[in-house]
């Protein structure tokens, strides 16, 4: 996402990136780690820094890294 600032990225993709493998990733494995990295996020103040467009996938709304 990093890489892409702005620019939606698939969920595809990013779980081709994240888990390398031959081993099936369920989509939920990645919502559950979008989750998370929101609720992290959240709490350092940064609510709303990734966004997800339905059937797209997700891009960091913020560039202020």
């Amino acid at each position: 996402l990093v890489d892409n600032i702005g620019n939606y990225v698939t969920r595809d993709s990013l779980i081709q990136q994240c888990w390398q493998g031959d081993d099936y990733i369920d989509e939920n494995t990645l919502f559950v780690n979008i989750s998370r990295l929101r609720k992290k996020l959240s709490s350092i103040g940064l609510d709303n820094f990734i966004t997800t467009k339905k059937n797209v996938g997700y891009r960091i709304e913020n560039a202020n890294l």
